[in-house]
């Protein structure tokens, strides 16, 4: 009796072994970087779970480049031609710190891209005051770029 369980347990531990045929494989990016990735065998679909923290461009059928957009944890999910899963990627996003530099005044933060000068750019998490100016500037030109087409 002993023997039929431990049989009956193999077998269905094996099944689910070979039903979830895609890996789990993990990747880090940073934002604002690109990185390529290869594919095992060719892709037929890419389905990225959250396209805000990061995102792909297709090369060919196994190579694409992917995009870090935010900082977080996504996933990637790559199907086969046949809609057989072969990788399921966990995608997760860093904000660069190698040459920034942030400025904390109270609760208003401020970040600033330093190479040879330092210069202000927005960052996730960084006050509304310093680019208030800034973001009224972006939608002032999106608009002109919408009117002009």
């Amino acid at each position: 009796m002993r023997s039929m369980f431990a049989i009956a347990l193999s077998a269905a531990v094996s099944a689910l072994v070979s039903v979830s045929s895609a890996s789990a494989g993990q990747v880090w990016l940073t934002i604002d970087q690109v990185r390529p990735y290869e594919i095992e065998r060719p892709a037929g679909e890419i389905v990225v779970g959250n396209p805000g923290i990061a995102d792909i461009t297709v090369q060919d059928k196994t190579r694409v480049l992917l995009f870090g957009k935010s900082p977080g944890v996504t996933n990637m999910y790559i199907f086969d031609e046949d809609g057989k899963a072969i990788d399921n990627l966990i995608v997760r996003v860093n904000a660069s710190s190698a040459g920034m530099l942030t400025l904390n005044r109270g609760s208003e933060r401020t970040t600033y891209a330093c190479t040879d000068n330092c210069n202000a750019t927005q960052t996730v998490g960084d006050g509304t005051t310093s680019f208030s100016g800034v973001g009224q500037q972006v939608q002032m030109k999106l608009q002109q770029a919408k009117s002009s087409n």
